[in-house]
C-alpha cells in the first residue's frame, strides 16, 4: 500500500547526505554478492557525533509514502539502515568504529554520476578509493522482500570531498610517485644494477 503523496512531498525523500567516509565503493563497475543481481553501492561511514537529521526526515519521508502520515499505524518491526559501527559484527572493519554506517545502492542499469571537488566526472576508480571522502545524493524508499520489510536508500550520485587515508594501507597512486625526468630514472637503474 503506498499512499498518496504529492510530487513536492516525495523529493524530500531525495537528499544530499552530510560528507561521509567512503567504504566498500562498487561506483564503476557493478557488484554481484552471493549470485544476487549486480548493483552499485557505497557504504556511508557518517561519525557519530555528526548530526544526521536530514537522513532520518528522509526516512520519514520514505515512511509517509508508503504508509501514510498516521504513525501509528507505521510497522514496528522495519529493518533500519544505520548500522552501529561499534557493533562486534564490525569489529575487523577499518574506519567503523565511532561511526554510523549506511549503505546505498542502485541496480546495474542506473549508474551514478560520480565526481570530483569541482564536479568533474573521476574516470579513474583509483581516485575514489575506501577511506576518502565523499558525499552522495541518494533517495530513501521502503523494501519489501520475503516477508520483511524496511528502509532502503538509492544511490543517484557522489560527489569526492577530499582524500583521507586509505582502509587497507594502499595509498592513491599520486600520493606515491612524484613527476620525475628520464634521467633521473635511468641513474636509479643504474645504482641498482651495482647494488
Amino acid at each position: 500500500m503506498t499512499t498518496k503523496v504529492s510530487a513536492a512531498e516525495k523529493e524530500k525523500a531525495r537528499i544530499l547526505t552530510p560528507e561521509f567516509r567512503v567504504s566498500y565503493p562498487h561506483v564503476f563497475k557493478p557488484n554481484s554478492i552471493q549470485g544476487s543481481k549486480p548493483k552499485y553501492s557505497i557504504t556511508m561511514l557518517f561519525d557519530k557525533k555528526q548530526d544526521l537529521k536530514v537522513i532520518k526526515e528522509a526516512m520519514r519521508v520514505a515512511k509517509t509514502i508508503k504508509f501514510g502520515p498516521d504513525q501509528s499505524k507505521w510497522p514496528k518491526n522495519l529493518e533500519n539502515p544505520i548500522s552501529d559501527g561499534d557493533n562486534v559484527k564490525y569489529a575487523d572493519k577499518e574506519g567503523y568504529k565511532g561511526h554510523w554506517a549506511i549503505k546505498a545502492s542502485t541496480n546495474e542499469d542506473q549508474k551514478p554520476g560520480v565526481v570530483d571537488e569541482k564536479v568533474q566526472p573521476i574516470l579513474d576508480a583509483t581516485q575514489f578509493y575506501p577511506g576518502c571522502y565523499a558525499r552522495a545524493y541518494v533517495y530513501a524508499y521502503v523494501w519489501e522482500f520475503a516477508g520483511k520489510t524496511g528502509i532502503g536508500f538509492i544511490l543517484d550520485h557522489v560527489q569526492k570531498t577530499g582524500e583521507g587515508k586509505s582502509f587497507g594501507g594502499k595509498k592513491p597512486v599520486d600520493q606515491v610517485f612524484t613527476a620525475v625526468n628520464n634521467n633521473e630514472v635511468a641513474n636509479e637503474e643504474v645504482e641498482q644494477d651495482f647494488v
